[in-house]
């Protein structure tokens, strides 16, 4: 007994280590560096609930409970972790898209990425299995993973890391932007709480509305999928889109990628450029 209870106590820290969620829906800075709450739109169910806005950006959901792993039997697990209640889910304001907008989520990276600059898992690399983005066919909650009325709508890929007879150089593994969940430029600097994104684009055949969307992300397939469920609004115009933000208050500015405005030297930025936009820098 004293044995198992050893091994156990070394195994929960990996396993607390390993979880994320998404923090905001509609970022306005594609691979960023830095977590700036001003710069979200938009945000999941229930995040003023949760204190997504205002906690340390890694400690969000770790501590409060927003984390939603799908433990046990995820084809019967509730695929998200409050029910849908869109009257009383958004006292923090709710996303709104348009046809073929490319979206920026951001999410803690929670001591998982792979970077030989600060390699906290002795080469072995932190694991990245699967980062899918579904939207809901229908106006209810799906059930669970498996649901019918789940349509996938990108696979935004898995990043670089070491396994088995797959290695990659220290190059690769160090350099950003990457695909899946790892890309987080300034992970070395606080690896728990550092920001990760990702980003996708809505269909352009998908049906102008309300929907659910469901980001799902498998860290190794040993470990059950963890889940955020959000809703937004989706226009067929980014006009309709902006004439929806004005209302609302909210900036039309879209995201723009950090790396296409900033000139970066030997990992410093030189002539750092910010959209001047008086909604995003108050």
């Amino acid at each position: 007994m004293k044995l198992f209870v050893a091994l156990l106590a070394v195994g929960l820290p990996a396993l607390a280590a390993a979880h994320s969620w998404i923090v905001c829906t509609d970022y306005l800075e594609n691979n960023g560096w830095y977590w700036d709450a001003a710069k979200c739109r938009a945000w999941p169910r229930n995040a003023e609930q949760y204190n997504l806005r205002d906690r340390v950006f890694g400690e969000a959901g770790g501590t409060a409970g927003f984390v939603h792993r799908l433990d046990n039997h995820p084809e019967l697990t509730p695929l998200c972790n409050d029910p849908r209640d869109d009257a009383n889910s958004y006292q923090l304001p709710m996303a709104a898209y348009y046809l073929g907008q490319k979206v920026v989520l951001t999410h803690p990276t929670n001591n998982h990425a792979s970077d030989p600059n600060c390699d906290i898992s002795n080469k072995r690399g932190r694991a990245d299995t699967e980062n899918l983005m579904f939207v809901v066919d229908g106006d209810e909650d799906p059930c669970c993973i498996d649901s019918d009325k789940l349509i996938q709508i990108m696979d935004m890929g898995v990043s670089p890391y070491n396994h088995g007879d797959v290695q990659f150089s220290d190059e690769v593994l160090s350099t950003y932007p990457k695909v899946g969940f790892q890309n987080a430029p300034k992970f070395c600097e606080d690896p728990a709480d550092a920001m990760g994104t990702y980003n996708f684009t809505i269909p352009m055949d998908m049906k102008p509305g309300r929907h659910t969307f469901v980001w799902k992300w498998i860290r190794v397939p040993s470990v059950n999928p963890f889940t955020t469920c959000w809703e937004a609004d989706v226009f067929a115009t980014k006009a309709e889109r902006d004439a929806h933000y004005l209302a609302t208050g909210r900036t039309t500015e879209d995201m723009w990628d950090f790396y296409e405005i900033n000139t970066i030297v030997d990992g410093v930025i030189v002539d750092p450029v910010d959209p001047v936009d008086p909604v995003i820098t108050g």
